[in-house]
């Protein structure tokens, strides 16, 4: 990956720079490659930027193939989440949620104005939310999520998933949501479901 300057963030994301491959893209999104044992696949880690400290201590110290930790600094949307299925080019993605477990479904919502969500299949257009990162680059975000449902690839308790999933199963990258709390023995489950452990 092409390395840019990293972003007022975190000083973990200033020790991954030393120590890994990483890129800053031009939704401020970073990303660093943590590399493993020949013969898995690539799997992204997408977060708030905020959770790393608290993400970082329970990865594996021992898997196979490219685990791609994505740090998000949006709220969320599903701009910087397509970009970084491009970017990270993954086999399969995880985003880290609240809760405990996997999310493998989400019923699908938009929100119609400020803070008044609706259900998916409502008639009424989704409001555009117009985020101005830097005074050269913006983006429009559509403020409507799609719904998505999978079958759990581990025994795991589940909840629900993440709003942007349905972007990741649209290119036929099967994606989940993970849970912080526990995260390590859920990644764990997965990695051996996935033979990435």
């Amino acid at each position: 990956m092409p390395k840019t300057a990293t972003p007022p963030a975190h000083w973990l994301t200033a020790l991954l720079e030393e120590r890994t491959r990483t890129l800053v893209d031009e939704f401020g999104s970073f990303y660093a490659s943590l590399e493993g044992a020949y013969g898995g696949e690539t799997l992204l880690l997408w977060m708030p930027a905020s959770w790393l400290e608290e993400v970082l201590p329970q990865l594996p110290h021992r898997f196979k193939g490219r685990l791609v930790l994505g740090l998000d600094f949006s709220e969320g949307h599903a701009a910087p989440f397509a970009r970084a299925l491009y970017w990270a080019s993954p086999r399969r993605a995880l985003v880290v949620c609240a809760g405990e477990g996997l999310g493998i479904r989400y019923p699908g919502q938009k929100e119609v104005a400020e803070g008044v969500w609706v259900p998916w299949d409502d008639p009424r257009q989704a409001r555009l939310l117009e985020v101005a990162l830097r005074p050269e680059f913006g983006y429009l975000e559509p403020r409507a999520y799609a719904p998505w449902e999978a079958p759990a690839p581990a025994p795991l308790p589940t909840f629900e998933g993440p709003r942007v999933g349905a972007l990741g199963w649209a290119q036929g990258i099967p994606t989940y949501g993970i849970g912080l709390v526990g995260l390590g023995g859920s990644l764990e489950a997965l990695l051996r479901a996935w033979r990435m452990a």
